[in-house]
């Protein structure tokens, strides 16, 4: 049983996600300055999600893909975080996940490119704690991950081997009972454990706790960019497979 579940730990919406929700409406409303850009870059990763604010605990605004141009609006912030533009989409994005002009090319950190009509599904390697994200046959990016400190194979506890389907997904920070903490990136893929992907746990701010990447109940925690690049690069119904 992980500690980010809808259903059995009651993730409900926080005042933080409703306050977020909030000012992304507002956001909206009033529009935000798009004043000349003097820089440039474009996106690293396979798939970018855009935040209203600059933090994985953020609401997701928009997706960007691999190799999409976009301006910097302003950034970094201390934890790396720029405001960016691309078409008519503006939003805060990590910047381990972008590629500067004058940098290299936009796949200088490490993924790969493959054919569009590829599956997209995720590797989960109990043995090695290892999740991968995969294009057909080609490792796109691969994270370390805490995982069940049930080691049996289908323990209620455990990160259960099988095949699974991701069947939901939420992107904003939330409290969870079970873990008693904050949570954010939720990937659910084995309802009957209730288990699933998310950050490792936090405080209220989307800072990670001491402790918080210790053994879960059986979900996989990641840190949270990590967490945030799974959760851009997944859909309901991406095929989650775990194993030893």
């Amino acid at each position: 049983m992980g500690i980010g579940s809808f259903a059995r730990c009651g993730r409900t919406w926080s005042v933080v996600g409703w306050l977020a929700v909030v000012a992304v409406v507002i956001a909206v409303a009033v529009g935000v300055p798009t004043a000349a850009r003097a820089e440039g870059g474009a996106v690293a990763a396979a798939q970018l999600n855009l935040r209203a604010e600059p933090g994985t605990w953020a609401p997701v605004v928009g997706q960007l893909w691999q190799g999409e141009r976009l301006g910097l609006l302003d950034g970094p912030t201390a934890d790396d975080w720029y405001y960016v533009q691309a078409g008519d989409q503006t939003g805060w994005a990590y910047g381990d996940l972008l590629a500067f002009d004058g940098t290299g090319d936009v796949l200088g950190q490490g993924w790969l490119a493959s054919p569009d009509s590829a599956e997209h599904w995720v590797d989960v390697d109990r043995t090695t704690q290892t999740v991968t994200l995969y294009e057909g046959d080609i490792a796109v990016a691969g994270y370390w991950a805490a995982m069940g400190s049930d080691a049996s194979d289908d323990g209620f506890f455990a990160t259960a081997v099988g095949t699974y389907y991701v069947y939901e997904k939420y992107g904003g920070l939330s409290w969870t009972d079970w873990g008693g903490a904050w949570v954010s990136d939720w990937v659910g893929f084995d309802p009957n454990r209730l288990n699933g992907f998310h950050t490792y746990s936090m405080d209220m701010a989307g800072e990670v706790i001491p402790g918080g990447a210790d053994p879960t109940g059986g979900c996989v925690a990641l840190a949270p960019a990590a967490a945030d690049q799974l959760f851009a690069f997944v859909s309901v119904g991406t095929r989650v497979e775990v194993h030893r």
